[in-house]
């Protein structure tokens, strides 16, 4: 079996990055009779070092360095490795083709449509809606790419399946060249990942990809007061706020975000299934597929405290989603690694809602208090600390959210465990009761 992307034989290949994406990579290479190599900035894990050894696979940690260049016929990226790392303007300098993840994998499975969702929040929850929302039309999709499964992983499985649907990042868009997707689904913009992308302009020129390679036969999905920010491609376009939708019985009580979502995922159904008829899918069905874990979960209650784990929150947008679609006294968990914008909007829609108290922590806790003075807070260094001083303030019939509006990495390697440390804390409380 030969490895080939594009017209080009590769023998040779060079993975940036060895998280699960980088692994999955290394796996369809060696399946397809290629030999990669592995360049991690970041020291190994033992068992990531006896992975590759076992394989024969050669690596360097602790950063990048040209050597690891020599020979190969192609750089394929994982999504942390930003464009502008040194190893890869080498590569250029060399005339080595660089490929993301998704340009492989699009490549290998080209036979099939591929529906891609991207978007600053929602991206999930849509992704695993519209796979639901296929099979319930008998329309085999696995749902892949950022949220679990990389997408190379199920590449071979073209011909089993009769579609992918595949959630796209901007890291994993701002580094893609070959990407096309038959159905590009934009579901909205917010201030994020500045860290990376710098400022608001290039962070939507990094989503904006997504729709840039489309041709008149290929459909974009998005709301129509994004539609002069995002000129890219020359897909037919589909305003999924506008369109004349006859939406399922009882979709009028999710929370306006969820409709939305729906709506776009609706949307995407349409272009790949001509004719369908929304109405005839259960409310039930749709509310089971949107409840992701950590995305406004339910967990239970404490002495009559409502508690809520919203953990993938990492941005304001997501925490003014979730203060709406509350009803009554809230008590706000806030904090973690600041995303840097958007933290005005979310101090205004804080003062609408009913928030009785604010718990901060983590990094982020200083910068917050300066943004929220003459509001009612608490500051603790911790999750653990943040549901202590959360129930103490809350009372019988409130809601207690954890919807941090910032990333994990000042204390969890990701939102789940940070989630998951939440609910550990909350269900050790006496008088807790489960969903």
């Amino acid at each position: 079996m030969t490895l080939r992307i594009g017209s080009k034989t590769v023998e040779r290949l060079l993975v940036v990055g060895f998280g699960v994406t980088g692994r999955a990579v290394c796996r369809y290479a060696l399946k397809h009779g290629a030999l990669p190599a592995v360049s991690e900035e970041r020291a190994l894990l033992e068992e990531e070092r006896t992975w590759l050894r076992r394989r024969g696979v050669a690596y360097e940690e602790g950063g990048h360095t040209a050597r690891a260049l020599d020979a190969v016929d192609a750089v394929v990226l994982s999504p942390g490795v930003a464009p502008a790392s040194p190893l890869l303007a080498a590569a250029r300098r060399l005339d080595v083709p660089i490929h993301s993840e998704l340009d492989l994998a699009a490549l290998a499975a080209a036979t099939r449509p591929i529906v891609a969702v991207t978007g600053t929040n929602g991206k999930s929850s849509t992704v695993t809606l519209l796979g639901d929302l296929l099979r319930f039309w008998d329309v085999e999709a696995p749902v892949v790419g950022n949220v679990g499964t990389p997408f190379i992983d199920v590449a071979d499985d073209a011909e089993k399946v009769d579609a992918f649907v595949v959630e796209v990042s901007s890291y994993q868009l701002e580094q893609s060249n070959s990407f096309r997707p038959d159905v590009g689904v934009l579901l909205n913009l917010e201030p994020d990942h500045l860290a990376r992308h710098g400022t608001l302009d290039a962070y939507a020129e990094a989503k904006g990809r997504l729709f840039r390679l489309q041709s008149p036969r290929d459909v974009a999905v998005l709301r129509s007061d994004l539609t002069g920010r995002f000129p890219q491609g020359a897909a037919r376009r589909v305003f999924y706020d506008e369109e004349d939708l006859a939406l399922p019985s009882g979709a009028d009580r999710l929370p306006r975000h969820q409709r939305a979502n729906l709506r776009a995922a609706l949307c995407a159904c349409a272009a790949l299934v001509p004719g369908i008829d929304p109405r005839a899918v259960p409310i039930d069905r749709i509310v089971a597929s949107l409840a992701l874990p950590h995305r406004m979960e339910e967990v239970g209650a404490v002495n009559g405290v409502r508690v809520i784990d919203d953990s993938k929150a990492t941005n304001p947008a997501s925490t003014i989603a979730a203060l709406a679609a509350l009803a009554g006294p809230t008590v706000l968990l806030l904090g973690g690694r600041s995303k840097g914008a958007g933290y005005d909007a979310l101090r205004a829609a804080i003062d609408r809602s009913l928030i009785r108290r604010i718990v901060l922590f983590g990094e982020a806790a200083g910068e917050l208090a300066e943004l929220l003075e003459g509001r009612p807070f608490d500051r603790v260094p911790t999750v653990a600390a943040a549901v202590d001083a959360g129930l103490a303030a809350a009372r019988t019939g409130d809601t207690l959210l954890l919807s941090p509006s910032c990333s994990s990495f000042d204390q969890f390697a990701s939102f789940e465990e940070r989630g998951e440390t939440f609910v550990r804390a909350v269900r050790a409380r006496a008088g807790f009761s489960a969903a």
